[in-house]
């Protein structure tokens, strides 16, 4: 993937302070957007790839730190980071004291440094507590007084859940597709059923979690939507091969909740692939 940066001519460096900054961190680098919350449009893009495996972060700091859009000041910055290391804990067991002794209920003790983070996942009424590297939450919050870290869960919930309210007595799997492992997310009569993680390395790994998730959860494959997030097209082959054996299968269109500017001229296919990061700002 090539480096994508894209700003529309509306876009004015001298009121930034108006403006959203949603910045996006994965396995493979990092993408920024900026949102005018004014007309609710998206008027600036940039996607950097890299593989960054060192233990200070080196490439993530370079982009950091030199580009220009990051060096300006904003109303409010959100930062994305996708990682399957996180728990979902119901409102109702949910302790600020305790996010050590909730997350290791799923997750072993890192060797690395981590941060524990929580956000309250509003539709959900439960809270995602994920971990962050120690190193990268710190060189964040130096460049970014004030900043709000939040793990992909998050937006992912918080949209399907909202585009479910129109739909009563539905079922609706969404898969949210990554570079090394995938999300479930299954809503039941408006409400959310399961949540998890798999990871995969070949469409066979893909194929078998997701149909397993049939078999535990007893879902009818005539009666269960299946909608894919994450694609940029559908000629991905975990796409077609998915409908070979679910074939009411199909893929997610762009987020609804936000506008794009015509003058930035983004991609359909960047819209489906960063859909959240763009949907990042309806969790405030």
């Amino acid at each position: 993937m090539t480096k994508t940066y894209v700003v529309d001519p509306s876009f004015d460096a001298s009121i930034t302070t108006s403006y959203f900054l949603s910045i996006r961190s994965s396995s493979g680098g990092l993408s920024f957007c900026v949102l005018d919350p004014v007309t609710n449009t998206y008027i600036a893009f940039a996607n950097i790839p890299f593989v960054d495996t060192s233990k200070d972060n080196i490439k993530t700091q370079e982009v950091l730190l030199k580009e220009e859009l990051l060096q300006l000041p904003y109303k409010k910055v959100f930062f994305l980071y996708e990682s399957a290391k996180a728990t979902l804990v119901p409102t109702a067991l949910y302790d600020s004291g305790r996010h050590a002794e909730l997350y290791s209920l799923n997750h072993s003790k890192e060797e690395a440094p981590i941060e524990l983070v929580a956000q309250k996942i509003k539709m959900a009424d439960a809270w995602n507590l994920f971990s962050i590297p120690q190193f990268m939450y710190h060189l964040v919050k130096t460049q970014f007084e004030s900043i709000e870290f939040y793990q992909h869960y998050s937006p992912f919930i918080e949209a399907c859940l909202i585009a479910s309210q129109q739909r009563k007595q539905e079922t609706v799997m969404h898969i949210g597709i990554h570079d090394k492992f995938f999300d479930v997310l299954v809503i039941r009569d408006r409400k959310m059923a399961l949540c998890n993680s798999y990871a995969y390395s070949n469409i066979n790994d893909f194929l078998y979690f997701v149909l397993f998730t049939f078999e535990q959860l007893k879902l009818e494959a005539d009666k269960t939507n299946v909608i894919v997030h994450g694609l940029s097209d559908k000629q991905n082959p975990l796409y077609k091969e998915l409908k070979n054996y679910l074939r009411q299968a199909k893929t997610t269109a762009p987020t609804p909740h936000f506008k794009f500017s015509h003058g930035m001229r983004i991609k359909e296919s960047d819209k489906l692939l960063f859909h959240n990061l763009f949907n990042l700002a309806i969790c405030v």
